[in-house]
This record gives C-alpha cells, structure tokens and sequence, in this order.
C-alpha cells in the first residue's frame, strides 16, 4: 500500500545465513546434549527461590525463556549483566500462575562516568510450602499450602573491556518467606561477557552464584545455572522483519536445557509494529508444556506485551509485560 519503502530482493548473504543458522546450531546442540546427560536421580536437588527460576521477562517467556540480547530491553539484566550498557529505559511485567502464583517484576537502566548500571526487583507469591523445593516450576507455582513470598533486588554494572569484549557484574539480596513466618535470606551475583559476531550476539554468563541456604537441617540450594545465549540481528523475509534467539543452560545438577523463539514483525506505519512470538523449551521435571508463544505492539516509544505457556493442572501461565524506551 505504499506504507513500507520498496526494498530490494537480493539472495541471503554469508552473514544472513549465518545468522539464523547459529542459534538453530545452539538448539541441536543443546537437545543432543540435554538427551545424553540427563540423569537418573536416585535423591532430587532441592531448590529454593522460584522467583529465579521463572521467567524474568516477558518477552523472554515467549520465546522459551531465551532473551533476545540485542533486543535493549531493561529487564536483559535478569539474564545477560554484560549487556546492561546496551539496554534502555524501563521494563516492568505481571506474571500469573492460575489463581495462586503471581510474579512481578520491574527494571530500568541509568549511566555513570565509568560505566553503565541497572537495577531490578522480582517479588512473587505462592502457595507452595506444602510442596517439596524441587526445581519444578508447576508443583510450586500451582501448589496448596501457607503462602510462599520470595523476593529480589537486584544491582548491575556493565562495561566494555579492551574496546572488544562487554563484561558486566549484578549483585541480588534474596529474601525468602514460608512456613510460618520462617525467612531466609542471601547474596547472590551474576557474572557475564558478551560480544558481537557478525549479525549475532553471543552471551556467556552464569547466574545465581552463592551460598545455599540452611534451613531446619535442610540445604535449600540456589539455582546457580551456566548460560551460552545466541542471537541475530533481524533480518528481512518479504515485507516481514524477523529475528531468532536460543539459549543453552546447564543447571548445577547437570541439566542442560535448550531453549529458542522466533519473532515476525510487520510495521504498516513508521513507529507503529506488531509482533508475533513463539518459543521452544526442554522442559526437566514438570508437566507444563514445551511450547510458549506470545505477541507484542510497539507505538513509538511503548510496547505492550504478553505470553502464555499451559501447564498440566486447573491454570496457565500468562504474562503481561509493559516497556518503555
């Protein structure tokens, strides 16, 4: 209709292909290895803090819970701390399990002289302290029992080293609320690099490293997980926008979980976008589906979002998401 400018049709160049080639090779990968290393436990991990474990951000939720690291969104400092320089302005989202599990978060990003900072809060509630701390986001999420309220803050500081190579630092309090008024509470810290490979982003970063916490002569571990993550640039396919993303995580009882999305955009007028999302994740423990999709609108500066993902009980997942840049 006129509204877009005539582009050109050219062949896929060598850096287009390999920009969706790369996060496609991360998915493979990750599903070969999560296939030969999963373990038979003979006693399960037990975890504590749901509240890092579940989706941090709502657009990651769409595509598997593998953030787009080129996407400048403010909540990339729950997963990618090297990238928090190349983030912008704010991001807060509302995360509800069925009727009993809710989960907000809130981000947003600032600058010094040496550096660039963000800082972060995740508060969510369950009904889970009847269940067993297993890393399994349905049983807790969905579970009976007294009122579970877990919260983080969190602070991040980013740099580029050696004009090459972004290395970022975030430091969280966790605190811990359950079984009649018992809390528990830590640091933790999250470590990262990132750097740019052509038309894709690469991040390596590990997430969650601290002490475990000692309850009742229980050790309730942190979920420390090793995150590689690979994103590309968007790249055109017709009169549609288009960009992938994966990510490959190794849990500290040797899981390895792959996960990817894809996102189609089409913007009829300049400043205006709608987005399509979807995502595939390995899912470990629970019942919940492997499938995540959601969508998006951008008008100017503001983008509304929201993702779903279906569990096995009476409720889902959805998420609602609110940016702004």
């Amino acid at each position: 209709m006129g509204l877009r400018p005539a582009r050109e049709r050219a062949a896929p160049s060598p850096a287009a292909r390999l920009a969706v080639s790369l996060p496609l090779a991360v998915l493979a990968i990750g599903a070969t290895a999560g296939g030969g290393l999963a373990q038979i436990h003979t006693e399960w991990e037990h975890y504590r803090a749901l509240v890092l474990q579940a989706p941090a951000s709502v657009e990651a939720a769409a595509y598997g819970n593998a953030p787009y690291l080129l996407g400048g969104g403010a909540d990339l400092l729950f997963y990618a701390p090297a990238l928090i320089g190349r983030v912008d302005g704010m991001a807060a989202g509302l995360h509800r399990y069925g009727s009993e599990g809710t989960l907000a978060t809130l981000a947003s990003k600032g600058s010094v002289g040496l550096g660039d900072f963000a800082v972060g809060f995740q508060y969510m509630r369950h009904g889970g302290s009847g269940a067993a701390s297993y890393p399994d986001l349905q049983i807790v999420a969905f579970g009976d029992g007294e009122p579970v309220t877990e919260f983080a803050a969190s602070l991040g500081y980013a740099r580029t080293l050696f004009g090459a190579v972004d290395a970022g630092v975030v430091a969280k309090y966790l605190e811990l609320h359950y079984m009649r008024a018992l809390r528990d509470r830590t640091l933790i810290v999250d470590l990262g690099v990132a750097r740019e490979f052509g038309p894709a982003m690469v991040s390596l970063a590990v997430r969650n490293l601290g002490p475990d916490l000692e309850t009742r002569d229980i050790t309730d571990r942190i979920p420390t997980q090793l995150a590689l993550g690979i994103s590309t640039e968007t790249f055109e396919v017709g009169e549609l926008d288009m960009f992938l993303t994966s990510q490959i995580a190794r849990r500290r009882d040797g899981e390895i979980i792959p996960a990817g999305g894809v996102e189609i955009s089409y913007w009829p007028v300049q400043g205006y976008t709608f987005r399509l999302r979807a995502g595939l994740q390995r899912v470990v423990e629970d019942e919940r589906s492997p499938f995540t999709f959601g969508f998006a609108f951008t008008g100017d500066a503001l983008t509304l979002e929201y993702a779903f993902q279906a569990f096995d009980v009476d409720g889902d997942a959805h998420r609602f998401g609110l940016s702004f840049r």
